[in-house]
């Protein structure tokens, strides 16, 4: 076996959009496993050269086996594998290390970690697995990598196969870099679901809501290519020093629910911070922004409210 052959454990979301990715530019999949063996027929069909197999075929498939699987479904999979010395397995997890991958290192196997920086769309209901859906998504995206130099270079080669940039991380800084990436993805489409939200209650439909808020964030993300720091990239009431704009959002917030407001107020708290780490604003705009967000809870007191 060559080391382009490579077998994905795992079809859902990331092992659909990985085994599309790869054979696109040319790597061999020629194995595909799941718990569930529709979702492997259905996966290895769309893939030229794939196989359903069972998990621990899975091992003896190809030279580079990927664990596609959840986080806590890792330890599982992997001690499933019929997994003989000389072959790689690796997890896409961004939050565990390779210890994840004890039953195939005491095994032989040489074990690593690769992690698109990417976010790929959980499927929903209905939705066919055969569809490439996120196949592209890996275009330009970080490839965090854990193992040694040999395992290293090999996953650096499908990272940049599929137009990936890979890099080496540290199991002891996983943690931090999984925080970031997580707390990005997950925030992003949590806010964009509040600015749906909103855009519903001034009129739109839903696809116009929908497709407004994409292209919203794709700007944000356009900006944020361009700026030297992501905080240059801000813009909205806080960047503007516009401490009027953000006394009429406090307010429109805190009509809608106690929630909504104190989740704004949260946001500008820190996006004041990050206007100022950015050159934005300076010390005195900064107060009147912050005077302006608590304007309504100081008349409250003031009131005798809670």
């Amino acid at each position: 076996m060559s080391p382009e052959t490579v077998a994905i454990v795992g079809a859902g979301a990331i092992g659909t959009a990985l085994a599309h990715a790869l054979s696109a530019a040319g790597v061999s999949v020629v194995a595909v496993a799941s718990r569930q063996r529709e979702h492997a027929e259905a996966l290895a069909t769309a893939i030229t050269g794939a196989e359903p197999v069972s998990v621990r075929e899975a091992g003896r498939a190809a030279a580079i086996v990927l664990l596609t699987v959840s986080d806590s479904a890792i330890e599982d999979a992997c001690a499933a594998l019929d997994a003989p010395s000389g072959i790689l397995v690796a997890h896409t997890s961004g939050s565990r290390d390779v210890t994840a991958l004890a039953a195939a290192s005491a095994a032989g196997a040489d074990v690593g970690g690769i992690h698109p920086l990417a976010a790929v769309a959980r499927r929903t209901r209905g939705t066919n697995l055969s569809t490439p859906s996120g196949a592209d998504v890996y275009r330009g995206a970080l490839f965090a990598i854990e193992g040694s130099g040999g395992v290293t270079a090999r996953l650096s080669a499908l990272a940049t196969g599929v137009g990936g940039q890979p890099f080496r991380v540290t199991a002891e800084d996983k943690p931090l870099y999984h925080l970031g990436a997580s707390m990005l993805a997950a925030s992003a489409a949590g806010l964009a679901q509040i600015s749906w939200d909103q855009l519903r209650r001034a009129g739109l439909d839903a696809t116009t809501a929908s497709l407004g808020v994409a292209h919203l964030l794709r700007t944000v993300a356009d900006n944020i290519g361009r700026a030297a720091l992501p905080g240059a990239a801000l813009t909205g009431p806080v960047a503007r020093g516009d401490a009027g704009g953000v006394r009429r959002q406090a307010a429109a917030a805190r009509a809608l629910s106690t929630e909504t407001y104190a989740l704004y107020r949260a946001h500008v708290l820190h996006n004041i911070e990050v206007a100022r780490g950015a050159g934005l604003i300076v010390g005195e705009t900064a107060d009147r922004l912050l005077a302006a967000l608590l304007e309504d809870e100081t008349t409250g007191r003031r009131k005798g409210n809670p």
